[in-house]
């Protein structure tokens, strides 16, 4: 079984088998000393309050994203890879997604579902498709009120992607993949801050329907259209917007010929957002509170179509399928 490590932002991993640059610090002493390590320039990280670092050894290494291949396996979860999109030579940011380590039960839980392919780690984008990244595989830009590079393209249907994953060799992810990496090994209801709830500060929604009980679900921001990609915090394997911004296509058939989608966007409530929900529209329909995030296509495998165990339905919006 794959070693269990952290990651760091800024493409780092923290490594429970490292040894150097431990401070001593005791759980609650806030002041703790800098290690003389880094004193001397040595080490390239700040120095960490106890009350957040646990772990009695750690090192931090630096690994910069590779260029993608078929058959590469990450090293540490979050880590980086990259695909050019021809001929535009414009680049596609991955993140590994790794099998569930051996005390990770709720992502044991959550891979049971994952298609064979899948099973043993796979990569997908880091960020859903951006409208520099749409636009030089298409040739057009369909988002129709945020604009610019670094900006999710939005009000692409199903097909559109399809369309755009047949001239990348990539693909929709199944549901299940996406739920296990939107997830990340957690088995609450979200993947970034504590997870039991849900605000602006953490997510692009309708921010005055937050969603959780603690006192961090509280009403504050409805932004009313999409950002640019990395204005959140992304979950512990390094995607951002899984919750929120832009409901996401995946491959599964919902019924009656509709497919799914989820994550929830920046039109919704907080809860429309949580990693189990789920919703549907048909094919060629548009909306400017969808896009998609695809995943390389050497991992693909067929998926039987219907509902995940674990997932609910949401109630979305418009007239989607339930």
């Amino acid at each position: 079984m794959a070693q269990c490590r952290l990651p760091v932002s800024g493409g780092s991993v923290l490594d429970r088998r490292g040894s150097a640059a431990n401070a001593g610090r005791k759980a609650g002493n806030l002041g703790a000393k800098v290690p003389s390590e880094r004193a001397a320039g040595r080490l390239d990280f700040p120095a960490w309050p106890a009350i957040l670092d646990p772990m009695p050894n750690h090192t931090v290494r630096r690994l910069e994203p590779v260029e993608w291949q078929a058959e590469l396996t990450g090293s540490f979860p979050g880590q980086e890879s990259w695909i050019e999109l021809r001929p535009s030579k414009v680049r596609l940011i991955l993140c590994w997604c790794p099998p569930p380590c051996a005390d990770e039960r709720s992502a044991r839980d959550t891979a049971r579902n994952l298609p064979e392919g899948s099973r043993h780690g796979f990569w997908i984008a880091k960020h859903p498709v951006n409208q520099q990244q749409w636009q030089a595989v298409m040739g057009s830009n369909p988002s129709p009120k945020s604009k610019g590079d670094h900006f999710p393209v939005d009000s692409v249907s199903w097909q559109d992607a399809q369309e755009f994953c047949g001239q990348t060799g990539l693909r929709l992810p199944t549901e299940a993949e996406w739920e296990y990496a939107c997830r990340a090994g957690t088995a609450t209801d979200f993947a970034v801050g504590t997870g039991e709830y849900l605000n602006s500060q953490l997510a692009n929604f309708r921010g005055n329907n937050p969603d959780g009980k603690a006192p961090g679900a509280f009403d504050w921001l409805f932004r009313e259209r999409t950002l640019a990609e990395g204005s959140f915090p992304p979950n512990a394997w390094g995607l951002h917007d899984m919750h929120g911004q832009l409901w996401e296509w995946c491959e599964d058939e919902i019924g009656s010929g509709a497919r799914v989608l989820r994550g929830g966007s920046w039109f919704n409530f907080g809860w429309d957002a949580r990693s189990g929900n789920r919703f549907g529209y048909a094919p060629g329909n548009r909306f400017d509170f969808c896009g998609f995030r695809p995943c390389p296509s050497s991992t693909r495998t067929s998926q039987p179509a219907g509902r995940r165990p674990g997932t609910r339905t949401s109630r979305g919006a418009g007239q989607g399928v339930q």
